[in-house]
């Protein structure tokens, strides 16, 4: 124990920690970890079947197909077969503006034409609104209705009152209300209601009698993602649920099997990637939720009763605290903040603050970064005191290891060697472990922070939520993840190096190197790449002044350093 102590207590801090980095980042950012779905009893296999625990509940089998359609071929192959796109989008429509978002609804199938985001653009620097209703030539509109095998996809909807294009002022309220008829001739009510400045809004279906028995009312929403967007790494594409004991679920998009599966009882269901998602809330309990796939097509459905069902939608953006406030549904539980949101909802917190007081995320990025590494000096000084204490002491550890051979003796001597010099073999360890979850923290506020999404900084960065690039001679060329390497070298170089091993001497300069040509093989967002450049560039003046005491206090050349590279970030957003 003690043997294997004190050869652990030899390696480099600094090794470790980015071990610790390289690992974290490539599972959670690069390979987007592909856990499986979690089908209740009876969804396995080729082929679905959906057993409820509610008397309202029914048998429901998918059998899977091939090609983007077949999933709703196979829910839907009576519908699907006569009723085109573009006849749905032919069909007559009502658009309501509701001030954050504009619902173009068609009275074909009562599905989702459109829903334009006011305030989100598709691309950054294009004029283009994002619709978060996919436009694909083999995308299905949502928030259709399903009994069993059949969708209202082919009901003709009559609006009973109303007019076709509604604007709603802010907290004003509209309910829709569609009527039509099944295919068995049992009327059918959908009412959607829309508030003004709400991406919130509530859908009720009404059936004069069972459509079949005991087949429950389902609602759908939709996702066409095509197949290359699992090379979009930046961008995590995910199905979130909640379920009745409050335990959230993240399945990744690509790790969706095929067919329609069933997932119990939920609160909630939501569709949607890093800064946006569609999620349903259904009233009913038992087993309330559906997952499919067929092809690039997914999809979640949720359920009522026989004779109809209550539901609430939110589609818009994943901002904390505008979910956060939608009642008590815990939909801001859609953003995947990782184990240490405790620590990440602060700093995300003080980010919009610093954002409010600068007006430019990019100086607020650096801002907080400074901060962070201003509260952890203390640690960082002691981890550093420690480690080069342990590189002083590696003559006279050499010594004793030449000198004695027995195991026992060898351990009893260098633990005497600690005590008589003061040294702590431990000290250099527990102070960066313990800087970890904060910068695991502040990670994972970064990388799902939707205010970065499109947000400029300086120069050639004009959108933090993507990889920066400068162009030159028609080359693009990552400027600051080629600092950011430069810096992790230097600073890798002149940290202590507690062991005298060759070989962990080797591995601590190749880790920079590694974690450098993961950025640029992986390309990250601009906003982490900044806050990692500005987090090593302060490390590297902090270690200088610890190395030296004739270049006085550490804080007071923190601050000064601070201050001056706030100064720098503030003026190239002036060029």
């Amino acid at each position: 124990m003690a043997d294997n102590s004190s050869d652990f207590n030899q390696r480099s801090m600094k090794a470790i920690i980015l071990c610790v980095m390289v690992t974290i980042v490539y599972t959670q950012l690069f390979l987007s970890p592909q856990q499986a779905p979690r089908p209740v009893d009876g969804a396995s296999g080729s082929t679905t079947q959906v057993t409820a625990s509610s008397p309202n509940m029914s048998q429901v089998v998918v059998p899977p197909q091939a090609g983007v359609g077949s999933l709703q071929q196979a829910t839907n192959p009576q519908n699907t077969s006569k009723v085109t796109r573009s006849e749905v989008e032919q069909a007559p429509k009502t658009v309501v503006d509701v001030g954050v978002a504009k619902v173009t609804i068609s009275h074909l199938g009562g599905r989702l034409l459109h829903y334009t985001l006011a305030n989100y653009k598709r691309d950054s620097g294009s004029a283009e609104q994002l619709d978060l209703v996919d436009d694909a030539p083999e995308a299905v509109f949502p928030l259709g209705v399903y009994i069993g095998t059949e969708s209202d996809e082919g009901i003709h909807y009559s609006l009973t009152s109303g007019d076709r294009t509604i604007t709603l002022a802010k907290d004003e309220k509209i309910t829709l209300e569609f009527r039509g008829a099944w295919s068995n001739g049992t009327p059918i009510t959908k009412r959607i209601s829309l508030v003004g400045g709400s991406y919130l809004f509530g859908v009720d279906v009404v059936l004069d009698k069972p459509v079949a028995a005991n087949q429950p009312v389902w609602l759908e929403w939709n996702h066409f993602y095509p197949s290359e967007i699992e090379e979009e790494l930046r961008i995590k594409h995910v199905i979130t649920m909640l379920d009745g004991e409050n335990k959230i679920e993240h399945v990744q998009v690509p790790s969706v099997e095929p067919g329609l599966k069933s997932f119990g009882a939920n609160k909630w269901i939501a569709i949607g990637d890093t800064y946006f998602a569609s999620i349903l809330i259904p009233h009913s309990t038992g087993s309330n939720t559906l997952i499919g796939r067929a092809g690039d097509l997914f999809l979640g459905r949720v359920a009522g009763g026989v004779q109809g069902g209550e539901f609430h939608a939110y589609v818009g953006p994943k901002d904390y605290k505008l979910l956060a406030a939608q009642g008590d549904y815990q939909l801001e539980r859609s953003i995947d903040l990782g184990w240490f949101s405790f620590l990440a909802l602060p700093l995300l917190w003080l980010l919009h603050y610093l954002y409010a007081l600068l007006g430019n995320y990019g100086v607020a990025i650096i801002a907080l970064t400074l901060l962070v590494k201003s509260v952890m000096l203390p640690l960082s000084k002691a981890s550093f005191q420690s480690a080069r204490k342990m590189q002083d002491l590696q003559p006279e550890i050499k010594a004793l290891r030449e000198r004695i051979k027995d195991p026992t003796q060898l351990n009893q001597e260098m633990f005497s060697l600690y005590k008589r010099k003061g040294v702590n073999p431990m000290g250099g360890c527990f102070p960066m472990v313990i800087q970890i979850p904060v910068f695991l923290g502040l990670y994972n506020a970064l990388l799902n922070a939707i205010e970065l999404r499109h947000a400029p900084f300086a120069l050639w960065i004009t959108d933090l939520s993507a990889p920066e690039s400068l162009q030159v001679f028609g080359i693009g060329v990552p400027v600051m993840v080629l600092l950011m390497a430069v810096s992790m070298v230097y600073q890798t170089w002149t940290t202590p190096n507690p062991s005298a091993d060759p070989n962990q001497q080797k591995m601590m300069m190749i880790m920079p190197l590694v974690f450098a040509g993961m950025f640029i093989v992986f390309p990250m967002p601009a906003g982490l790449v900044l806050y990692w450049l500005v987090n090593n560039i302060i490390s590297i003046i902090q270690q200088l002044y610890m190395r030296s005491a004739e270049k006085g206090s550490v804080y007071v050349g923190t601050a000064v350093a601070s201050v001056i590279i706030f100064g720098i970030g503030v003026v190239l957003t002036l060029v």
